[in-house]
């Protein structure tokens, strides 16, 4: 059996930033779908994030622009039609996506998801 491995990078969050507390709905995810814009300047730290599918697929969860994914983070994570749910929280920690750039979520097949992410944007001055 081949196991494929990722890694990020969970840290302690920094202080100051704004929080982000996001749900959301596509009927039809399809490819690379943006979860959180890119701030210029600024990182992403994921600390929490639950995704529900009601079609088999694979999700994969990166840093990117422009709905384009640069660096794989986490996945693929398969998820199949019957219980197609999971929930991932870094126990009040953060999985930092590179800096400048959106988190992003790619499907493999054309799928409706709900997607609940919730973390934090820091300056990376403020690192």
């Amino acid at each position: 059996m081949a196991i494929t491995t990722n890694s990020f990078t969970v840290q302690s969050l920094p202080s100051g930033g704004g929080e982000f507390h996001k749900s959301m709905y596509s009927a039809d995810a399809s490819d690379e779908e943006v979860v959180v814009a890119a701030v210029a300047g600024s990182s992403i730290f994921l600390t929490k994030l639950m995704l529900r599918c009601a079609t088999a697929c694979t999700v994969s969860i990166g840093s990117g622009s422009d709905g384009t994914m640069t660096t794989l983070h986490i996945g693929p994570i398969p998820l199949d039609a019957a219980s197609g749910f999971v929930p991932l929280s870094f126990g009040g920690k953060g999985m930092r996506c590179d800096s400048g750039l959106a988190l992003v979520l790619i499907t493999s097949v054309a799928a409706p998801i709900w997607i609940y992410a919730e973390g934090k944007i820091c300056n990376d001055s403020l690192k």
